[in-house]
C-alpha cells in the first residue's frame, strides 16, 4: 500500500511539476514581444493639411498635419504616410504698416506611430511673408518732398503663409521602442 500511495504521489508530484514549467514558459511568451529601436534623430517629414497665414493663427495654436512619407526602422513600418500629427505655433505676428511682413515660427511637433501612440518631436520652420519696400521709400520721400506721399506707410507686408503642399522635415528627440504588431 506505501508503495503504491508513494508512486501516485510522485506521479501527481511531477503532473504539477510539468504543469508549472509549461504555464511559465507560455508566460515568457507572451510577455516576449518583439520591438524595434527608433534612433534619435529619425527624420519624419510631415506636411499641413490645410493652408494657415499669420492673419488666422496665434502662438500656441497646433495646425492639423499628416505625415508626408513612409518612415522603416529595418523592414518595420513605424510612421505610416498619412497618419495624423500636429505642429506647434510659437510665435505669430499679423503683416505691419510700412510694408513690414508676417511672420509664423513653427517649433515643435507631434506625430502618430502606426500603433496610435503620440510621440514628440522637434520640428523649427519659419515662415515670412512679402516684406515690400517701396513704403518705407515713400515715407522716407514725404519727410522732405511731398507729405501725401505719406499715406503710402498704411501698405502692409504680406502675410505668412502655411502651404500644404511644403513639407516640413521633423526630428525624433529621443530613442524609443516600437513594439511590433502582426496584424
Amino acid at each position: 500500500m506505501k508503495k503504491i500511495l508513494s508512486l501516485v504521489l510522485s506521479i501527481a508530484f511531477l503532473f504539477q511539476f510539468s504543469l508549472l514549467t509549461a504555464c511559465a514558459q507560455t508566460e515568457t511568451k507572451v510577455k516576449t514581444k518583439q520591438t524595434v529601436t527608433v534612433k534619435t534623430g529619425t527624420s519624419i517629414p510631415v506636411i499641413a493639411l490645410v493652408p494657415k497665414n499669420s492673419k488666422q493663427i496665434s502662438s500656441g495654436e497646433k495646425i492639423e498635419a499628416v505625415i508626408d512619407s513612409d518612415i522603416k526602422v529595418g523592414e518595420t513600418l513605424v510612421f505610416k504616410k498619412g497618419d495624423r500629427a500636429s505642429l506647434i505655433v510659437v510665435q505669430a505676428k499679423k503683416a505691419g504698416f510700412v510694408g513690414i511682413p508676417g511672420e509664423i515660427v513653427i517649433a515643435g511637433a507631434e506625430v502618430y506611430d502606426t500603433n496610435n501612440d503620440a510621440h514628440r518631436v522637434e520640428a523649427y520652420q519659419t515662415f515670412i511673408g512679402e516684406e515690400k519696400t517701396w513704403p518705407k521709400v515713400m515715407m522716407g520721400i514725404s519727410i522732405f518732398l511731398l507729405f501725401p506721399l505719406a499715406l503710402f506707410g498704411f501698405v502692409k507686408g504680406g502675410q505668412a503663409e502655411v502651404k500644404p503642399y511644403i513639407p516640413i522635415n521633423t526630428r525624433t528627440t529621443q530613442d524609443f521602442e516600437f513594439i511590433i504588431n502582426n496584424l
